[in-house]
């Protein structure tokens, strides 16, 4: 009982101690700029989609970037994880675009402005059920993960009903544009039209087939592994991808090691009498 007790202590001032960080970072060490702008979703909801058109309307469009979350980095993860500090964040050039599926009590405030996306829950609680089931490893039903789950609000992230709630009080903010999902799918140069007005950009008219193009599902399936959670993790991880297989070549062993390595490493293979003779 009393190891029980001390587990659940820990636990606590762990989950404690990790959400002090998480606040002093964010609101501490982050220092807002008026050009800064927070995509902000609930969970599938189009956050991808959106940081794709903020990254087409803010650049020239081209695809050499490993992965979105590079040009458009997870806000949330980036300060849970200590990916990027303070310091690093007022490394990135402006304007800003951050991810982030905060809440509207939780995300930082300053003069930045935020781009919330709506979408309708039935379709979110289908999309979140196959997220699950693809990269989170649920096992049950649809049934099961709706009932228990979503309509609890017992998944990452909480309750969709609460988090759109919240953040749709602001929906008339100077400084939001709360948009619907749905609005996307039926109007897309329209809704740009507003984004860009919101923001203020300056983007050419001729431009426009292209960012339409490239904001288009088929174009982005296309590119799937730019923009795959997955992917984004092993980015912010700092793996890099297509590095596993090297060369497959002999040899690099005499090109690194030094003498001094060379010679520890050939005395504990003549003790072991590895490969039956000595090493060349």
């Amino acid at each position: 009982m009393i190891s029980f007790l001390l587990r659940k202590l820990i636990d606590l001032l762990t989950n404690l101690a990790s959400a002090i960080d998480f606040n002093r970072s964010a609101y501490l060490d982050f220092h807002s700029r008026p050009d800064d702008i927070f995509i902000v979703t609930y969970p599938r909801s189009g956050t991808t989609w959106m940081q794709m058109i903020l990254y087409q309307l803010t650049t020239d469009g081209n695809m050499d970037f490993p992965h979105i979350s590079q040009v458009s980095p997870w806000f949330d993860r980036l300060i849970l994880y200590n990916i990027m500090d303070g310091s690093d964040l007022e490394k990135l050039p402006s304007p800003r675009i951050f991810k982030s599926h905060l809440s509207y009590k939780n995300i930082p405030k300053g003069s930045c402005k935020y781009i919330y996306v709506a979408r309708d829950g039935e379709d979110v609680a289908v999309s979140y059920f196959y997220f699950y089931t693809s990269h989170l490893n649920f096992k049950g039903t649809f049934s099961e993960f709706f009932d228990k789950y979503f309509m609890r609000g017992k998944v990452q992230f909480g309750s969709w009903f609460t988090h759109v709630a919240d953040w749709q009080q602001h929906e008339n903010d100077s400084n939001v544009l709360f948009l619907r999902y749905e609005d996307l799918i039926n109007d897309l140069k329209g809704t740009l039209q507003k984004i860009i007005n919101f923001c203020e950009f300056k983007v050419a008219e001729e431009r426009f087939p292209e960012i339409l193009e490239k904001c288009s599902y088929p174009f982005m399936k296309k590119y799937e592994n730019k923009f795959d959670h997955i992917s984004g993790m092993i980015w912010e991880k700092g793996y890099k991808q297509n590095s596993f297989i090297r060369k497959g070549q002999t040899g690099s062993g005499k090109e690194y090691l030094t003498s001094q390595q060379k010679n520890s490493f050939n005395k504990k293979l003549n003790k072991l009498n590895l490969f039956g003779r000595d090493p060349q």
